[in-house]
């Protein structure tokens, strides 16, 4: 008789995401003991059937299902009897996530944002955090993009403070800044921490309020502003991967794929 084939666990950190750590398992039949994190994680049920318990709480789990832990939750998550389950676990630094959301807060003892769900079987939620973790495998995705992507779910499932309110007329002072600032830097890879910081905004105001301004988030902007260059520079005679690289993108596929996406033909095309 054949042993069972062991599971595949792995851990995928990313350089410019200190922050995220995501753990995927394949195949897996092991049990875990009640246990907490000190991320707030949130996980895909990608394949087989599982319990998820927490407190009084035991939700029976399928495929296409998420759940989400705050940090300390004493949980546990195991496989049904004599079965085998995939899923992807993202923890994320709870300092982070504060300090994204809450700028102000006290930094020794911050306030622990609430969730609002602990399991849901909503498909567009499941695609939404599957799209992170696959940017996370691929490195498909800048950092300020998955950040953007990342700090959307979250707002999209917490009980999120609005954040200290400013005058009218600061919010576009900031916002025009953040452009500016953008625009002066198209190539260089800026972190929403550091477009947000002299502001004081949190990372998600910064989000929001800029989309509210321009009607695309900075991750957006920065790349049309990049294509927009990308066009100038190609006409000039600049070979294909020369402007990738000169422009920020990881390599000349990602810069082909959002060329594409916004304007509907390849730039090899757009040259004739």
């Amino acid at each position: 008789m054949s042993m069972p084939k062991p599971a595949a666990h792995q851990f995928v950190r990313v350089p410019g995401l200190p922050h995220l750590e995501l753990r995927t398992a394949t195949g897996s039949r092991d049990c875990y003991q009640t246990h907490t994190h000190d991320e707030y994680s949130f996980g895909t049920i990608d394949a087989g059937q599982a319990v998820y318990t927490h407190g009084a709480h035991n939700t029976a789990l399928k495929p296409g299902m998420t759940v989400m832990m705050e940090p300390g939750l004493a949980h546990a998550c195991n496989p049904d009897a004599d079965q085998a389950w995939s899923y992807r676990m993202l923890f994320v630094d709870a300092r982070w996530v504060h300090q994204s959301f809450l700028p102000l807060a006290d930094a020794v003892h911050p306030p622990r944002l609430q969730l609002a769900h602990h399991a849901t079987d909503k498909p567009q939620v499941y695609k939404a955090l599957g799209r992170i973790a696959d940017a996370l495998v691929h490195r498909s995705a800048d950092a300020l993009e998955v950040d953007e992507w990342l700090l959307t779910f979250i707002a999209q499932h917490a009980l999120v403070p609005r954040g200290v309110p400013t005058q009218p007329g600061a919010d576009e002072q900031v916002v025009n800044a953040v452009r500016a600032l953008i625009c002066a830097q198209v190539e260089c890879d800026l972190s929403l921490a550091q477009l947000a910081q002299p502001s004081g905004w949190s990372g998600y105001q910064l989000i929001r309020k800029f989309k509210q301004a321009f009607g695309q988030t900075p991750h957006a902007f920065q790349i049309d502003q990049r294509l927009n260059r990308a066009k100038t520079l190609l006409k000039q005679g600049a070979g294909l991967s020369d402007v990738a690289h000169q422009l920020g993108f990881a390599d000349q596929a990602h810069f082909q794929r959002h060329f594409k996406k916004r304007h509907a033909t390849t730039p090899g095309n757009y040259l004739g």
